[in-house]
This record gives structure tokens, sequence and C-alpha cells, in this order.
């Protein structure tokens, strides 16, 4: 596992499975011994997006566009997650990053 790889899991609380950007550091994803990583919800996109998500895409390895929730970040155990669906591209990792620092006004 890596950061910005997009995961399918379904973590407590949800009803069926979504897609996760994963956003726990390098550190953490790569420590075997870690059960638990930080994720950021997508969506199918419908409509225009929220001014809080990032638009991912065919280029990120999804199917059609889905909005990335970028407000929120949800526990992800490991054993929630079902599958690799791809990696988010560098330009949208910059988004993303620049989202959460303006959300979290972490400047």
């Amino acid at each position: 596992m890596n950061p910005f790889e997009i995961w399918r899991a379904k973590p407590e609380g949800f009803a069926r499975a979504h897609y996760f950007v994963i956003v726990s550091g390098q550190e953490r994803c790569a420590n075997a011994q870690v059960q638990q990583y930080n994720g950021l919800a997508c969506f199918t996109l419908r409509g225009q997006p929220g001014k809080l998500d990032v638009v991912l895409n065919g280029a990120d390895g999804l199917d059609c566009p889905t909005a990335c929730q970028c407000d929120f970040f949800y526990v992800l155990p490991k054993t929630s997650l079902i599958e690799m669906k791809g990696s988010v591209s560098f330009e949208r990792q910059r988004q993303i990053k620049e989202r959460i620092r303006n959300i979290f006004r972490l400047h």
C-alpha cells in the first residue's frame, strides 16, 4: 500500500463499498504492523463537484468521474480494504494536497 492509491473498502458505517484515496504517510503504509489507514471517501460525481472536492477520472484508474471529498479523513481498518483500483495522478495529488491545506488552513 502507498499514499494516493485508490482502494475499494467497506469501513464501519458504510452500507456498501466505496473508493477511498489513501492519505496516510509512507511510513504508515509501509509498516506491516499497522492495522488502520487514513482515507478520503470518493463518490460517483452527479452534477457539479462541491468546492471541497477534487474530481478523479480515468487518468486515476476510475471508470467514471468521481468526487474525492477532501474535508474529512476516514479511518480504514486494513481488514476493510477489498481491492486497489488505481493511483491518483500527480496533478490530482497536487490538487488534493492544496485542497486539504486550504480546508484545514495549514498555510
